[in-house]
């Protein structure tokens, strides 16, 4: 009878689902500590990150963007930011990346493939270091601020801030469903089908658009201008 009742609890042990793992987030997280980039507002780290962004577009050396990424490093360390946390953003998106070098290789030279990759990288690691560094409301503040003007043409700051705020959001998400569409197609045999990566993921983004467009309206979204 004991043995039975062991068995009969093993079993549900097994069958009980097992909890999800923990998302390694890359953006709309922020780094533990308070450097001084913590406390610097947010609405400076912004216009800081649209001159760095600007100039680094405008002038398309590589070198310099090189030296940018390098500062950045130097910038996140004196922060106290791990340097982990900023680069897990390139360890989730290498394989764009390397699509990235790989296109510019095959349809230009190797100087503008490093011109290109280069000034990619220099423009992620300063906006995920700008994210790392900010809290999100006070990114959803900065936006509402900036929106704010255009509020007499029929704009309304508050819902276009929380839908930047939301995206930042979903993109850690859309990663994982990707990846799991990834591993549910090669086990299946289908790796090379397009349409077997593609359709989930679809399916999964618009079902995760809408759980969370009616979890923003129970919450009072129409309130917000």
């Amino acid at each position: 009878m004991e043995k039975s009742e062991a068995s009969r609890r093993m079993a549900i042990r097994r069958r009980a689902p097992r909890p999800l793992p923990r998302r390694d987030e890359v953006f709309g997280r922020t780094a533990p500590g308070d450097g001084f980039l913590h406390r610097t507002p947010a609405g400076l780290k912004l216009l800081g990150l649209a001159t760095l962004t600007l100039i680094v577009l405008l002038a398309r050396q590589p070198l310099l963007s090189l030296a940018v990424i390098g500062g950045l490093l130097v910038l996140c360390a004196a922060a106290r930011v791990p340097a982990g946390m900023l680069l897990s953003l390139l360890r989730r998106i290498w394989i764009l990346l390397a699509a990235v070098l790989a296109a510019q290789l095959i349809f230009n030279d190797p100087l503008t493939a490093a011109e290109v990759l280069s000034r990619i990288l220099a423009c992620l690691l300063a906006a995920q270091l700008m994210i790392l560094t900010t809290p999100p409301m006070a990114l959803l503040e900065v936006f509402r601020a900036l929106l704010r003007p255009m509020r007499p043409l029929g704009a309304r700051p508050g819902r276009a801030a929380l839908a930047a705020l939301v995206m930042l959001r979903s993109i850690p998400y859309l990663a994982d469903l990707s990846a799991l569409a990834g591993r549910q197609a090669r086990a299946r045999g289908l790796e090379r089908d397009l349409r077997a990566r593609t359709v989930p993921l679809l399916l999964g983004a618009v079902a995760y658009a809408q759980d969370t467009g009616r979890a923003l309206a129970a919450r009072g979204i129409d309130d917000l201008d």
